[in-house]
This record gives C-alpha cells, structure tokens and sequence, in this order.
C-alpha cells in the first residue's frame, strides 16, 4: 500500500483556502492574499499543521512553469520582439541599478545601527532583492486583464529579463563563496555554453514546436490535447533546466513559439484548470515560508517597505527615461517593487556556500514574503494613487514632459492613426469578405476571426489579418484585437454563439460599435439587448434601403435618414408583427363577406 500522508495536507490546505477566500471575498480581499494566509496559517507562523513543504515547494514550481507557459500564449515572437527595447535597456538598467543601491544601502544601515554585515553579505543582498516575482506579478496582471496595457508590457519585459539573468546571478554567488576560486575565464566559458545551448534549444522550438502542436490538435482527442499540451509545458522547460536557465522561462519561451500558431488558443484552454489549480498551491507556499515572531514582525515589515520604495522608484524612473508617461511609469514601478521567488532559490545557493549564514536567511525569508503578501494591494491601488500624486511632482522637468504627451495623446482619442484596429470582423463568409473588401478599400485597418481552419489558411496566404478561434471564447477574441476594435461585426449564424459573442464583447470592450446581423425578426429584441447596437434583418434590409434611397430624392437631411433607419431598425419585430396582424385581418373580413 502506497503512503499518501500527503494528502490529508492538501485537503486540509485546500479546505481552509476556501474557507478563509470566502471571508476574504466579502471583506473585498483579492482572493491572492487569501490564498498567502491560508499558507501562514497553516505554516511556522501559524498552527504549524503542514510539515511537507518539500512536496508544496515542488507543486508551487510547477504552477509556476504553467503560469508563464500560459502567459507565454498570449505573446507572439513579434510581440516580444516590439518589447526588446524594454527587455534590454529596462531590464539591464533595473537589474544593475537595484543591486547597486539595495547593496550600498544595506551595508551602510547596518553600519549607522552597528549591526554587522560583511560586503560579501550585502552585495548578495542585492543580488536576491533585485529580482520581482514573475508570478505574482504576471498572474494579477493577466487576471486584471492589465497585461497588454503599457505599464503590463513594461512589467512582462523586466521580468523577462530578470528570469534570463538568474543564471549569472547565480554564477555570482559562487564568486562570493569565501571557499570557492573561480577564474573569469571558467565563467567566461560557461556563459558561452549555456548561450550556444540555449540558441540551439530556442531555435529548435521554434522549428519544431508549431509541427507538434498541429499534430496534437489534428487528432482530435481532448484527452490527447490536454496530455499534449502538459507535455509540451512541461517538456521545454525541462529541456531549457538541462542547459542551465530557469524552467519558467523555458516554459514561457515555449507558449510564446506557440502563440504564432493557429491552435494556441485550444493549448491554453486546455492546461487552464491545471494553471489554476497547481498556482493556488505557490501562493499558499509563499505563506507557509514566513518564519517569524511577532516581536521582530515591525522591524521586517519596515525593511519590507524599504526595499519596496527602492525598487518602485528606479522602476518608475527608468520606464520615464524610455519615454512613457509619469502614471505608467509608477504604476509599472509599484508592480515590480515586490521580491520574486527565485530569491529563495538565491538564498538557498547562498546559504550553502556560506556566503549567508542561518539568521540572515530566515530574515532575508521574511521580507521577501512580506514584500509578496502586499503586492496584490499595490497594484490594485496604483492607478489611483499614480493620478494623485501627478499634480504634485509637474515641477520635474521628466514628468512635466511624459505628462504633457499624454494629454496630447488623449484629445486625439476620436482621431485615427494608421496601424491601428479600427474594426473587427468575426466570420468570413459571403458578409464578411464583402464587409472586409470595402474595409481594404477604404484603408480601414481591421482583423478577422473565423472557426474554420481551411478558410483562415487560405485567406492567410492572401495576406489577409485573419485569426483562427471561436468567438464564444474569450482568448480567441482578444488574440484578434476584439478587445481594442472600434467597431465589430458578427456575420455568423450560429445564435447561441452570437449571444455569447455579444456578452463577452461588451466585457472585453464596452464602447465598441457592435453591427450584428439576424435571419429571425425573433431574434432582433433579444440581441439588443444582448448589448448590439445595429442588428441587420435580411427581410428589412431591402425596405430600409428604398426609403433611404427616396428619402434623399427628397433631400432630407442625413442625420433625419440615419435617425429613421435606427427606428426602423429596433422596431421592425413590432411592426412586422403588426402588419402580419393587419393583413391576416382583412383575409379574415374578406372571407366572411
């Protein structure tokens, strides 16, 4: 008989996460900070009823490698290649600076205070301090649906960059192990290895990766897909661990080399309950770390907020220098401000080459966690607070500048710039390809979304913006740029999904124009109200038009014309009804006489 002791902890983990998200969920608490103190319940600080933290440590990871594998299917190569300036410069600059100054300013606060910190000590301090937890970060981003906005995209390119950079970080504790001599050029040669490695693995994704995933969904099994779509996750970060780097950004680097492809929105579909599930159990990790007395509990939380305000601030000033306003610029700093959790793995390093002793890692624990448990709060706040303070730091010459261009930017909201997505076509039939010829005409940018997989390869080699995807699914709307349309236009015939379709668009993009076309006059009321703003019957069309047509002969005033087809328009179920009423009323009087 196998030993499944492991399981009484996780219901039990399980059982309180719900318990305490429900109290959370009505005191308004993100249900992230439910799930952090179900950890600490739970853990040293708590009741101390789970010991099997190695088991929850190696569950955490993996809801790691899904989170970003997921977050990866929601950016292309392109994508990722349009954040290269962010990636390099942003990333570089926040990594170097944050080491500097956490390192500086450690070794010379313990000093004033006459603590003891040794120079070895603080310049790791900086190097685990530096790094922000790509989970954390990501995965409230993604569920504020605040990823693709400016301050995400900042976030998403620091944090890549950071994840490339453990590897040298880690190679550096090895520099600062009082044991241990290692000559520049043995680094030297190992960081060309894991480049060279690192390139081939990369490269063979990226030949690779699309011809698998077509044959998984070919099949046609979901059993298959879900299995396929775990072992592709799983398979590349294992093989990117293999060359040296981190296993979430192999996974990452994976969903991103998916992402290109026609079927990624059915692999993320797929893997979602295990992201969901498996990243629940990191968060109630990062609780069950926190090791600490209340009576030392100020001073942490104090150092806590020192780190936070450090990193903040050379986020929020290095995003201003790559030109972004001052309100995305905090609040992008406020989402980085937190430690990540390759820290602990850096402390762990550390701790076994003795360039940190005991003491000072249970510290260095504490404010990393503490540092994680507000995060969710900051981010959640920072828009309002970026508006606040604004006003009151114009006098800076930077902020003055980034303010004033993004006022500029926002009086010309009604103005169409060229590149952008003015419009959205979900279904390529007879409607749609018409509707997107006069859209090509007319130099009116826009994107298509269609089910059918042999129409979107088709109309792809013609250069066609066409996206593969079901409309009643959220990430399939938002891969073809619904969610940022102006206007969209549902030439489908499947009811149901347009209903669906109608609901999540309006959840993804309330002011869009949506023109939905209806074969039934029963179905007219009801998509209006589905939150349609035009809804086209066939039988009226031809009438609209002869009055619209006469209507101008006798030069009526457009607005008058327009006004008139939107009467027509909402009522035609009404006065279809009422006709049919009146005619089935003289056949009747005409019988009887």
């Amino acid at each position: 008989m196998h030993d499944f002791h492991f399981l009484g902890e996780l219901i039990l983990i399980g059982i309180c996460a719900i318990a305490i998200i429900l109290i959370f969920q009505r005191l308004k608490v993100p249900p992230v900070i439910g799930l952090i103190f179900t950890g600490i319940v739970l853990g040293p600080s708590g009741f101390s009823v789970v010991h099997d933290t190695e088991l929850i440590s190696v569950l955490a990871e993996m809801g790691v490698i899904l989170l970003l594998f997921t977050i990866g299917l929601e950016f292309s190569v392109d994508e990722l290649n349009r954040l290269k300036k962010i990636v390099l410069i942003g990333g570089s600059g926040q990594l170097l600076l944050s080491i500097m100054s956490i390192s500086l300013l450690s070794f010379l606060t313990m000093k004033a205070v006459g603590g003891e910190l040794s120079v070895r000590e603080a310049m790791f301090l900086g190097f685990a301090f530096a790094v922000s937890s790509t989970a954390i970060c990501l995965k409230i981003l993604n569920d504020r649906e605040e990823l693709d906005l400016p301050y995400g995209k900042i976030a998403l390119g620091i944090l890549i960059f950071q994840d490339i950079a453990i590897v040298p970080l880690m190679i550096g504790i090895t520099f600062l192990s009082p044991h241990k001599e290692t000559s520049f050029l043995t680094v030297f040669r190992e960081l060309g290895l894991i480049s060279f490695f690192a390139v081939a693995v990369f490269g063979g994704f990226r030949l690779l990766m699309p011809r698998a995933v077509e044959i998984i969904s070919s099949l046609r099994a979901k059993e298959v897909l879900v299995i396929g779509a775990l072992v592709l996750c799983f398979g590349s970060a294992y093989l990117t661990s293999l060359i040296g780097l981190s296993l979430a950004l192999g996974a990452f680097v994976a969903g991103m080399v998916i992402a290109s492809t026609d079927e990624s929105h059915q692999i993320g579909h797929a893997i979602e309950p295990f992201r969901e599930a498996f990243t629940s159990i990191f968060f109630v990790s990062v609780g069950l770390l926190l090791k600490v007395n209340l009576i030392d509990l100020p001073v942490f939380m104090l150092l806590a907020l020192g780190v936070l305000l450090i990193k903040g601030v050379l986020v929020a000033v290095l995003s201003l220098f790559l030109g972004y306003s001052f309100r995305v610029s905090l609040m992008a700093g406020m989402a980085l401000a937190q430690i990540g959790e390759f820290s602990f793995v850096l402390a762990e390093a550390a701790l076994k080459n003795d360039v940190i002793q005991e003491p000072l890692f249970n510290s260095m624990l504490a404010i990393i966690v503490v540092t994680m448990i507000v995060t969710p709060s900051m981010i959640a706040i920072a828009p309002h607070l970026a508006e606040q303070v604004e006003p009151a730091l114009r006098f800076i010459p930077l902020v003055q500048k980034n303010s004033h261009s993004v006022r500029t930017s926002a009086t010309e909201g009604t103005v169409i710039h060229p590149g952008e997505v003015h419009a959205a076509i979900i279904g390529f039939g007879l409607n749609g390809r018409n509707v997107s010829s006069v859209l090509k005409a007319t130099n009116i940018s826009h994107t298509i979304l269609e089910i059918d997989r042999d129409i979107v390869r088709e109309m792809k080699k013609a250069n066609e913006p066409i996206y593969y995807g079901d409309c009643t699914d959220r990430k399939a709307l938002q891969r073809a740029k619904i969610d940022k349309a102006r206007a969209i236009v549902i030439g489908i015939s499947d009811t149901t999904a347009i209903r669906q379709s109608i609901r999540l668009i309006r959840q993804l993009n309330e002011k869009a124009y949506i023109i939905v076309r209806a074969r039934s006059l029963s179905l007219v009321d009801e998509l209006y109200k589905a939150g349609a703003d035009v809804v086209v019957t066939e039988k009226f069309e031809t009438s609209i038009q002869i009055f619209s047509i006469l209507l101008q002969h006798f030069t009526v005033e457009p607005e008058l014309i327009l006004e008139q087809q939107e009467i027509i328009r909402r009522d035609c179920e009404k006065i279809f009804l009422r006709t049919a009423t009146q005619n089935s009323g003289k056949q009747n009087s005409q019988v009887e006489v």
